[in-house]
Parts: C-alpha cells; sequence; structure tokens
C-alpha cells in the first residue's frame, strides 16, 4: 500500500523495541505498518530491498518510522514502501528481519514468527515504562540524542588523528553509551570496531581482539557483512603479528563461518589441513 513515509509511526512498537520485551513486541506487530527500503526498476516495479546476511541467509531491513530509517541511511530511497508487518514476512518467507538496526531498539527474528505474530490479537495490558523509554519514543528527542554521540565521536577521531589514542578511547564511551540507549547496534558496533582498532594502537590487544570479535558479529547479523569480515580479517592479522596463532586462526575461522557457512568453511579447512601435513 502507498503512504507518505513520514505518516508512519508505530509509538506501541517502538516502546516494545526499547524495553527489550518480546510480549510487547507479539503485541504491537499486528497492527503494525513498517518503512521497507525497495528498489525502482525502470519498468516502475517496486521491489523490497534485501541484503546479505550471515551464512549467506537474506535479510530485510523494516522500520518503525521515517526517523529510525534515516539512522540507518541518511538519504532513504523514494521507492521505501510501507507495509503491514505480514506482508513484509510474505515476500521475504525465509528472510531474517531486521527492526530498527540504528534503533530505536534493534531486533532481530525470522520471517516466520513475524508471520505467526501478524495472526495474533493485540494485548491491552498495562506495561511500565523503563525510564528515558517514553522521551526516546519522540523521534526529536532521539535525533538530539543521535546529534550528542556524532558529536563525541567526532572529538575522539580528532583527538585519535593527534596520536592520543587513549584520550581518544575515553572519548568514545559517550557515543557508545548513546548508542545503548537508544539500542542502535549498528553505530554502537562501528563505533565499537574503531575502539578496538584504537586499543590496539595503544597495546591493549586482547582487549583489542574480544572488542573486534563481538562488534563484527553484531554488524555481520544487520548485514553488514564486508564490515565484519575486514573487522575479523584485521583482527586475525593483529594477532598472527602478536604470536597469537589460536587467535588467529579462531578469528579467520569466525570470518570464513560467516561468509559461507560451517559445512563449506569446516570442508575447506580440513583441506588446508591435508595439504599441509
Amino acid at each position: 500500500m502507498s503512504v507518505e513515509l513520514a505518516e508512519v509511526v508505530n509509538p506501541r512498537l517502538v516502546q516494545a523495541l526499547l524495553r527489550r520485551d518480546p510480549a510487547g513486541l507479539r503485541e504491537a506487530l499486528p497492527s503494525a505498518t513498517l518503512l521497507v527500503p525497495a528498489l525502482a526498476h525502470r519498468d516502475g516495479e517496486i521491489v523490497v530491498q534485501t541484503r546479505r546476511g550471515p551464512r549467506g541467509r537474506t535479510l530485510v531491513c523494516a522500520f518503525t518510522d521515517l526517523e529510525a530509517l534515516r539512522a540507518w541511511d541518511r538519504h532513504p530511497a523514494n521507492a521505501a514502501v510501507a507495509l503491514d508487518c505480514a506482508a513484509v514476512a510474505e515476500l521475504v518467507p525465509e528472510a531474517t528481519i531486521a527492526l530498527n538496526p540504528a534503533g530505536p531498539g534493534a531486533h532481530l527474528l525470522d520471517a516466520e514468527a513475524l508471520t505467526a505474530w501478524s495472526g495474533a490479537s493485540n494485548g491491552n495490558g498495562h506495561r511500565t515504562e523503563a525510564p528515558g523509554t517514553v522521551a526516546l519514543g519522540d523521534p526529536g528527542r532521539r535525533r538530539a540524542l543521535r546529534e550528542q554521540a556524532n558529536h563525541a565521536h567526532e572529538l575522539a577521531r580528532r583527538t585519535a588523528a593527534s596520536g592520543d589514542l587513549s584520550a581518544a578511547c575515553e572519548q568514545l564511551q559517550p557515543a557508545i553509551q548513546a548508542c545503548a540507549e537508544l539500542g542502535d547496534q549498528l553505530h554502537g558496533a562501528a563505533a565499537a570496531l574503531e575502539l578496538a582498532r584504537w586499543r590496539a594502537g595503544t597495546g591493549s590487544i586482547r582487549l583489542a581482539l574480544a572488542g573486534w570479535q563481538e562488534a563484527a558479529g553484531t554488524t555481520a547479523a544487520l548485514g553488514e557483512i564486508d564490515l565484519a569480515l575486514d573487522a575479523l580479517l584485521d583482527a586475525a592479522e593483529l594477532a598472527a603479528d602478536n604470536g597469537l596463532t589460536a587467535e588467529a586462526e579462531t578469528l579467520s575461522v569466525t570470518a570464513l563461518d560467516l561468509a559461507a557457512g560451517s559445512d563449506f568453511s569446516d570442508r575447506l579447512i580440513s583441506l588446508w589441513r591435508t595439504l599441509h601435513a
């Protein structure tokens, strides 16, 4: 159906996402209209935009409102469409759905679950709001918090460029905290990848490796496979350069699993070991 993007709002769903409330999600999704990025073909056909998730699984991003969409893509396609949750699930029945990957309240679920929940009756039970979630239901409040996060991130980058990596690590913390408040897993993970690089530069190798691996898993789950693979391979190279052979192998295998799946990586690793025996 055609709806002006700015008219799509889902306050109940946003609150459930911010609360990380599965029951609230099941109640709010059946009546929700979601914004889904789409591509317009030359013949005028509109096709929902899909992404490559971990192990080759199809991933579709969907958003509760225009602020959430623009947080993910500052210039969303004019062909973005508004669909109810049942329609999203029907279009991509085998996909993973990423709700608001850049917040508020990023959440992953299978299309099968979306189909099942779309037929559920809406609940009307009272739920206690967590502190801060009411304010962040307002897109304007979210934009203000994102601006604060961006300011802190830019300050940290300037400090890192000046060579003071330890100070940059400290200055980045408010940006990471703001992303956590927003449930913005995508930008939080991107900041964590940068933090890992700076920590590596200060000599905190194991802490950097752990940060790289965790953030890479998040970015991969949200459809940023190339970013995740680059991070894992950077971490593997750092581990190898510092004599951490086991860690380097684990990170390399994790990257291979994300790109091709564990069955393929197991066979390939077995072949490599045979060749080098």
